[in-house]
């Protein structure tokens, strides 16, 4: 007896931006509690890409400007943190960095695209 799947996934795209805003969230929580909790910023970050992670999920009308809102303070912080991978030769860091730079341009413009999918 076949035991069928317990999530119906209808869509893939929203599901991996989900996905993703959830790791950044994680991730800014994570580098929050690196840095001894002196940065509130990644709070303000981490809170509001998990916040994101949900809209996308239920596909709220709220969304888009969310992600349109968070992604320049993202962009200022990753590229603050990219200076300091750079200053102190930690090219890993800096690495994983531009790859995260690339991957929010990636899901902003994707949103942008598809952004009347969300004015349900």
């Amino acid at each position: 007896m076949a035991s069928k799947p317990r999530f119906k996934i209808e869509r893939w795209d929203t599901t991996l931006l989900s996905i993703f805003y959830l790791i950044s969230g994680i991730a800014y929580f994570l580098i929050l509690a690196l840095s001894n909790f002196s940065n509130p910023v990644t709070v303000f970050l981490g809170f509001l890409s998990l916040i994101i992670t949900y809209g996308l999920i239920k596909m709220k009308r709220w969304t888009v400007p969310f992600i349109v809102a968070l992604f320049f303070p993202q962009i200022t912080f990753e590229a603050f943190a990219f200076y300091a991978s750079v200053a102190t030769d930690q090219s890993y860091i800096a690495l994983a960095l531009i790859i995260h730079m690339i991957l929010l341009m990636l899901c902003l413009l994707y949103t942008a695209a598809k952004r009347k999918e969300f004015q349900l």
